[in-house]
């Protein structure tokens, strides 16, 4: 359901923006002239019509939204079911060895079906009150999107048949949606047509929705899909239970370790997860930095050319505008890693590992408090991580000067309260209410929609500046402010966990 309001929002947001075929017209020509939006989001091809528009960007983040969606969940069905043994009751009751992957895959099909359908639904009304986006469109824009989903999970699938460590399902799983991202991006700015068909999220392009609308393409991926499934289990077959279908060799000997208090095993249980984001988190920043070259010229050529970024970037330099938008962008994600180190605990709570931490005569705030820490020590690793990238996305850039390092650093210095804060909400939700640790994802992602799409939704000043990523480019005595604010609902928590029992 928020998938499709997340969709319904943005056709009368575009006909607001790009009312007239000119203006539509120099949109296109913009983003034609533009390396980095194509990355981002991918190709516009002609003609601009409103359909397309709101595929080329709304379709994107939810292919990629539903990506991660369906991963997870078939994950959560089939190998993290596997590992903590579920699916071993499952089998004692008889059914055959196959049937929990077969469930797993059936289902997550299923979840896509009806993502893709609703959002054939959605576009398929908004239709009836904006121009230019005709049922057929609508219908394709549904089957590429029902269809991304469930290839990702598919290559999700497939690739975690080559990992046996349970710890690392959920994070080499991810791992393939972000390289599928890579991939299409690299395919969609080089132009490079073959590689779109390697990439789940680069099918978008290969359908057209209300462009081509092609249905021999969409066809095409749907046998691909199915053929996807087949292999999986016919894999699944073949790979002993709890072990991996081809082991991969260790790189690294593997030694016993003694471990040298809370601390310590917080590191060790979430060190892999924090790694993997930092890498992910400098590796895109470099990415979209170093596409940056032609910014200025195409956004800043004629008025009504890259008038939406214009209002989202702000009206200062458009190149130190666009990189000020990565770096928040970055600080999603990084915002994403701490909230996830602090729910992980939460599981350890759930499953009663963290029983075991206290036994041994801990006090009861110390397991979350070191999980805190660790959370927090991985905060400043990422935004390390995410300058780094930046820097070397503008050395490979000719046209870069100095004022762009200095636009740089202060942007990716500046994500570091916004996301403390939002850590330190997960923490204090952890710790004084515990069953509603579901909801410390909440401000992480209405910061996100307020940041990235709150202009484009005309939503009021007063509305956006909710988000605490609308405060990175302000002066140090705010964020002072905002990571005060961090440490007393980190205090908070971990006063709470002192309070009460595991639950």
């Amino acid at each position: 359901m928020s998938l499709w309001a997340y969709l319904a929002i943005f056709p009368p947001a575009y006909e607001n923006y790009y009312p007239t075929p000119g203006d539509r017209e120099s949109f296109l020509l913009g983003m034609q002239r533009n390396a980095g939006m194509t990355a981002m989001w991918g190709p516009v091809e002609a003609p601009a019509t409103l359909g397309q528009i709101v595929m080329w960007e709304a379709g994107s983040m939810m292919t990629i939204l539903g990506s991660v969606m369906a991963v997870l969940l078939l994950v959560g069905l089939h190998r993290r079911s596997e590992a903590t043994g579920l699916t071993e009751l499952q089998l004692s009751t008889g059914i055959k060895r196959m049937t929990p992957a077969a469930a797993a895959i059936a289902t997550t099909g299923l979840a896509a079906a009806i993502v893709g359908a609703g959002s054939a639904g959605v576009l398929a009304a908004s239709g009836l009150y904006v121009d230019e986006m005709p049922l057929e469109g609508a219908l394709t824009s549904g089957g590429v999107i029902a269809l991304t989903m469930f290839g990702s999970a598919m290559l999700a699938q497939l690739v975690l048949l080559l990992v046996r460590d349970p710890a690392a399902l959920t994070r080499t799983a991810l791992m393939t949606v972000a390289v599928s991202f890579v991939v299409r991006s690299l395919a969609d700015s080089e132009d490079l047509g073959w590689l779109k068909w390697l990439s789940p999220l680069g099918w978008k392009t290969l359908v057209g929705p209300y462009v081509a609308d092609d249905w021999y393409a969409l066809g095409i991926l749907a046998a691909v899909c199915l053929g996807a499934a087949g292999l999986g289990l016919a894999a699944e077959q073949r790979r002993e239970y709890g072990s991996a279908l081809i082991p991969l060799p260790a790189f690294l000997p593997v030694r016993t370790r003694r471990i040298h208090g809370p601390l310590h095993l917080a590191v060790m249980l979430n060190r892999s997860t924090i790694l993997t984001w930092a890498i992910v988190i400098g590796g895109l920043t470099a990415f979209f930095i170093a596409l940056t070259g032609s910014l200025s010229e195409w956004m800043e050529a004629e008025a009504n050319v890259g008038k939406i970024f214009k209002d989202i970037f702000g009206e200062g330099d458009m190149k130190s505008e666009f990189i000020g938008y990565i770096l928040k962008l970055m600080g999603i994600l990084i915002a994403t890693m701490g909230v996830q180190v602090i729910v992980t605990y939460r599981s350890g709570e759930v499953d009663r590992t963290v029983d075991l931490q206290r036994s041994t005569g801990l006090r009861r705030w110390i397991p979350l408090a070191a999980s805190s820490l660790v959370s927090i020590a991985g905060l400043l690793l990422a935004v390390i991580a995410a300058l780094g990238g930046g820097a070397l996305g503008l050395w490979t850039q000719e046209t870069t000067v100095a004022g762009d390092y200095n636009s740089l650093v202060p942007s990716t210095w500046g994500q570091l309260a916004p996301v403390l804060l939002l850590t330190g909400v997960a923490i204090a939700i952890v710790g004084l209410a515990p069953r509603f640790t579901h909801l410390a994802w909440a401000p992480v992602v209405a910061s996100a929609v307020l940041t990235l799409f709150g202009p484009v939704f005309s939503a009021p000043q007063w509305l956006i500046n909710l988000s605490p990523f609308e405060y990175s480019d302000s002066p140090w005595s705010t964020h002072l402010a905002i990571a005060a604010a961090a440490i007393v609902l980190i205090g908070a928590g971990w006063w709470g966990s002192q309070r009460r029992e595991i639950r």
